[in-house]
């Protein structure tokens, strides 16, 4: 019986580290503030938002990510200087390294990152395996804290702070063959390991909404569903569990055959219940 835990935001977040709907406020002091006598310019930032979004409603860190993505060309067609959009992109991913690489290294592992540990201790490192969109390396540090070998079984498919680049869950993230080139193998390991799923096997979404913005990902998840249900058919027994604090995300996995079962908690709270299917 082996089992596959797909992390997102809500699993990291059990140590402090942001989620989407957080991320903006906690990158923003981390931007650079040109200041003058007259005025102090805004981050990157503050000036995309106050472009795109001027109600000043929240906006998460995927949709923001989405709307500099569509928009870095405009400038260029306009014939515009500066490029904000270009400019906010680097400037984001240099202080989200920052700060996530600050954020694992301030981890408190006797306390908040004990859950980390634990859940670390229960996968089974031979068969279980980790698919995770976090760029942070928080279970890579809880097994360096473990020393437990195992991160070959964990798949950064967005990439992570190892990695030259990040990709950001927009509509077009693949669509760039530099992109594809550094996260293709992973993306293919995920899909063999996603459609050889069995009757004895699990399936489990940790804190991970399954994003509208992230329709590659879906795409993933939905063809290897479809796949085990029409072409494996028999095996199509595996439990399907979604553990989210918001219960209203069940409805971004409506594409699933068989209905997940929903854990409305933290990850903390599920694995202190010992991880209920």
């Amino acid at each position: 019986m082996a089992a596959v835990y797909v992390l997102g935001a809500g699993f990291s977040r059990t140590c402090g580290i942001a989620t989407d709907a957080e991320m903006l406020d906690a990158l923003n002091p981390l931007l650079p503030r040109a200041a003058t006598k007259r005025a102090t310019f805004p981050t990157s930032i503050e000036a995309v938002k106050d472009q795109n979004f001027p109600e000043g409603k929240p906006v998460g860190f995927e949709l923001f990510m989405s709307t500099i993505a569509a928009l870095k060309f405009t400038p260029e067609f306009l014939n515009v200087r500066p490029n904000i959009f270009r400019q906010a992109e680097r400037e984001i991913r240099q202080a989200l390294k920052r700060y996530l690489k600050d954020k694992v290294a301030a981890v408190e592992w006797d306390a908040d990152g004990e859950t980390i540990l634990d859940f670390v201790r229960s996968v089974n490192w031979k068969s279980d395996t980790i698919i995770t969109f976090n760029y942070d390396l928080l279970l890579e540090a809880g097994l360096d804290k473990l020393g437990v070998s195992g991160k070959d079984r964990v798949m950064h498919l967005h990439g992570s702070l190892e990695d030259r680049t990040l990709v950001y869950p927009t509509y077009r993230k693949l669509a760039y063959r530099t992109t594809r080139t550094r996260v293709a193998a992973r993306w293919n390991d995920a899909y063999r390991v996603l459609r050889s799923l069995g009757g004895s096997d699990r399936l489990i979404f940790v804190g991970y909404s399954m994003p509208p913005t992230d329709l590659e990902a879906k795409g993933l998840f939905n063809y290897t569903d479809w796949y085990n249900a029409y072409e494996r058919n028999p095996t199509y027994t595996y439990p399907i569990v979604v553990v989210d604090r918001n219960p209203a995300v069940i409805c971004n996995y409506s594409f699933v055959r068989r209905p997940p079962k929903l854990h409305p908690m933290r990850f903390a709270e599920w694995f202190k219940l010992g991880m209920p299917i």
